[in-house]
């Protein structure tokens, strides 16, 4: 933080960081413990891998362990998640299945959560089942889970949607004239990324999307937000996972399923840590109303965020455009 007085300093903190209606003080504690509990119920490791075809290494597919963890009968009001069949998996289903296990054991004695709102809930994923006879494969924005499985702040978006939590983000700026979206904007120095409000803002069992800082290779695909058709443009890089809080050095720990590494097979659900300098732009989202997933009844299976949708081969999104679906002011 040399070579800058305190006042200034402040004023680009203050201004890198923007946050949701309400105070970032509001938690539900209940909530965020139950997620914490969710994600020990995880076995650990179980391989990454987000292919649909079987393979010799994984003879099942992560598509097929998630169809087969949400178990939902007739009669059934809630489901039942199993984490134990949701092998191998990647990083947006493992943080859509700590979500889902989660809100039922949280919603398992007041059941506030309609079994319509659960019925769209289920993930689509192309497998013919009694629950998707037809094989519906939800791509990213479209129903609960391809809006959950989407590129960009994917959790963020969903849960403003349902009015259900708020979300705060901070962006270090691009580090690339063609990234940059306005001529002034700076990429901030180590210390003033550390130094940001947004990592004290932070709840153990916060959601996180991570856009990964890759400046050292010569990319800069942490200032992209999603994917477009343009060869030759940066493309997202990112991770969606679970906020733990910080070590003893003050890197980011965090849960979500890792890889895929050089042996994927190894990797899968667990604990990861990383500086903070590794991250380029960071999207912290917070449940607070667990109760408000109900509004997911009217959410049905085609039902599509378009924004989402468009961060999928077509688009590359803002940040005026992320804090707008997000919520954030």
């Amino acid at each position: 933080m040399k070579n800058f007085s305190i006042a200034i300093l402040f004023c680009v903190l203050a201004a890198s960081t923007a946050f949701a209606k309400g105070s970032n003080d509001v938690v539900n504690e209940k909530w965020q413990r139950t997620v914490l509990a969710a994600v020990d119920s995880f076995p650990q490791g179980g391989g990454y891998y987000v292919g649909r075809k079987a393979t010799p290494d994984f003879p099942r597919t992560a598509w097929r362990g998630l169809n087969d963890a949400f178990k939902m009968n007739l009669v059934d009001l809630a489901p039942t998640f199993y984490p134990q069949k949701a092998q191998p998996s990647f990083c947006s289903l493992a943080t859509y299945a700590v979500l889902i296990k989660a809100l039922t054991v949280y919603d398992a004695d007041s059941h506030k959560i309609s079994r319509e709102a659960w019925l769209n809930m289920f993930p689509f994923c192309g497998i013919v089942c009694d629950r998707n006879p037809n094989g519906l494969n939800q791509a990213d924005g479209e129903g609960f889970w391809g809006r959950a499985n989407a590129n960009g702040p994917a959790i963020g978006v969903l849960v403003n949607e349902l009015k259900a939590g708020f979300s705060f983000t901070a962006f270090r700026g691009a580090k690339s004239s063609k990234n940059k979206e306005t001529p002034d904007e700076r990429y901030m120095s180590d210390d003033e990324w550390r130094a940001d409000p947004v990592w004290n803002m932070a709840q153990p069992g916060d959601f996180i999307k991570i856009f990964w800082n890759n400046n050292d290779n010569g990319s800069d695909n942490g200032a992209v937000i999603g994917v477009d058709d343009v060869a030759g443009d940066d493309q997202e890089i990112g991770h969606s996972v679970i906020f733990l809080g910080y070590d003893s050095n003050g890197h980011v720990r965090y849960w979500s399923s890792n890889g895929p590494g050089k042996n994927p097979k190894s990797m899968g659900y667990g604990i990861g840590t990383c500086d903070k300098t590794h991250i380029q732009r960071v999207v912290f989202t917070r449940i607070t109303h667990p109760e408000n997933f109900n509004s997911v009844k009217s959410m049905m299976p085609e039902n599509v965020n378009k924004w989402l949708q468009s961060l999928a081969g077509k688009h590359h999104g803002t940040t005026a455009e992320l804090k707008k679906y997000c919520g954030i002011k």
